[in-house]
């Protein structure tokens, strides 16, 4: 379902001002450019000063990444500053996996903390007989340049944890084609990645999650996950119905959505996701609502599908279930809606 077009950035969503920094550093570093040529107002977030503890919201770090794969003409971007960025927080998180007692620790130790390093994704983990495979779930609208930069700098720590040089990860699996830039994906990431996929996921070998790290540190683990949990806290709150409708969005473009389905990654069970939400004054019947009119809108607006795929995109058992609930929405009917929206951008024309 790929015609869907993204919702926007979340405001209320806070990232810490240190990604601010890699990408000005990576700018004029890798790529000989000058800040001044980025956006005025974001240019205060370059300054070489501490910022630990400055925010900037989504919007933003989306704006700051858009100008920057502009100036630089590279698609890539975000994945050279994913290899020539380290901040201190991935440091630290490092130190915290290969202090694990083995490598499936050490990588649930990277899932727990990962929010203290970025707060517009969340890991989680699914297993089967033979693999582990860590998914990037999106929180908010991060921008794709984001999401390679995290997964190129995760790259650190998945080599970190090799037991005995060996590597333990078996696919990494790409949002986009990236057959113009294979050549630079494989030079990151090794030849086994996946380009194309739905979600950016990482694949690990199960039969390696128990096997121990000769660089195990108990005494040092333990006071690493007090500091990191003490940085969790600290972490800027993010509504967790955004979080919610995030996941919502991605099963509904998979067609693949169930309340089951949504609280898994949130290691929750459906009631526990409920009792949370209803503390937000919601709920995943009005989550779900609220998700298929805005993607209705989208695709209504974007002209691509008719009607009837746009209901059975969206999970609708017929077209005129969609009809009944996008009266109830805008007040009028799919049909009237396009009308308006074609008169409308004929008109801007």
């Amino acid at each position: 379902m790929n015609q869907i077009l993204h919702p926007l950035p979340c405001t209320r969503l806070h990232e810490r001002a240190f990604w601010a920094q890699g990408i000005g550093q990576t700018l004029t570093k890798e790529y000989g450019k000058s800040i001044d040529d980025m956006p005025e107002d974001l240019q205060p977030y370059f300054a070489p000063t501490d910022l630990s503890s400055v925010q900037i919201t989504q919007t933003d770090m989306n704006r700051l990444w858009h100008a920057a794969s502009v100036l630089t003409e590279d698609e890539c971007f975000g994945l050279r500053v994913g290899r020539s960025f380290c901040s201190n927080t991935l440091k630290v998180l490092g130190l915290a996996a290969v202090s694990s007692a083995t490598v499936g620790d050490a990588l649930q130790r990277v899932i727990r903390f990962f929010s203290v390093f970025s707060t517009q994704v969340q890991l989680y983990s699914v297993e089967d007989d033979q693999h582990v495979t860590i998914y990037f779930q999106p929180r908010g609208t991060p921008h794709p340049m984001h999401m390679e930069a995290l997964l190129s700098h995760c790259k650190h720590l998945w080599d970190a944890v090799r037991p005995g040089g060996s590597p333990i990860v078996l696919e990494t699996r790409l949002i986009g084609d990236h057959e113009k830039t294979r050549t630079t994906c494989e030079d990151i990431f090794g030849k086994r990645i996946r380009p194309g996929s739905k979600r950016i996921a990482v694949k690990f070998d199960r039969q390696l999650m128990t096997t121990p790290l000769p660089s195990a540190d108990a005494f040092l683990v333990k006071r690493l996950d007090t500091t990191l949990e003490d940085m969790l806290s600290a972490v800027p709150n993010i509504d967790f119905a955004e979080q919610v409708k995030q996941r919502i969005r991605t099963l509904v473009a998979e067609r693949e959505v169930s309340e089951d389905m949504v609280a898994t990654p949130f290691n929750m069970s459906p009631r526990h996701l409920r009792r949370k939400l209803s503390e937000t004054q919601t709920s995943y019947e009005k989550l779900l609502d609220e998700v298929r009119m805005e993607l209705a809108i989208r695709l209504i607006q974007d002209g691509k599908l008719n009607l009837g795929r746009i209901a059975f995109e969206l999970g609708f058992l017929d077209p005129s279930s969609f009809t009944r609930a996008f009266r109830r929405w805008t007040g009028m009917s799919p049909t009237n809606f396009r009308s308006q929206s074609r008169q409308a951008g004929s008109v801007s024309a």
